[in-house]
């Protein structure tokens, strides 16, 4: 993994961890209970805990990875990698749906349009694009 990834790398690994770690306090807790409940989705009360040990170990994973990835094979670190890139992209598109939801009121998100997500959507891409890109050049 090249510099520019690792970097990257490092960068979606800890934006998206701190968020899930600050998802088990007040009024997070109860804001994305809410969030996922007022948009429909099924199984809030459960979901919400996937979505904050989710965001941990997809955290804790590109963490891993952008500090320690050159010393796991190739294969493993390529299959963490494009795991835990693609699990962020998963996780944003149901965010923006949830941001974008009309009966999600704008006091429990963020921000309401969804900035954010897209955000990370758009890193993501870069960081995909990058790493496809060293590979062609190795």
């Amino acid at each position: 993994m090249k510099k520019p990834v690792k970097i990257i790398t490092g960068i979606l690994g800890f934006i998206i961890l701190v968020p899930g770690l600050q998802k088990f306090t007040e009024p997070y807790k109860t804001f994305v209970f809410q969030q996922l409940s007022l948009s429909g989705i099924p199984f809030a009360e459960v979901l919400q805990y996937f979505v904050k040990f989710s965001q941990i170990g997809v955290g804790s994973v590109l963490i891993f990875l952008a500090y320690k990835g050159n010393t796991l094979n190739k294969s493993l670190k390529n299959k963490l990698f494009y795991l835990g890139n693609f699990a962020i992209i998963t996780m944003m598109l149901v965010a923006t749906y949830v941001h974008l939801h009309p009966n999600v009121p704008a006091h429990i998100v963020p921000i309401k349009p969804p900035v954010i997500p897209i955000s990370y959507i758009v890193l993501v891409s870069i960081n995909l694009y990058l790493n496809s890109k060293q590979a062609i050049n190795n």
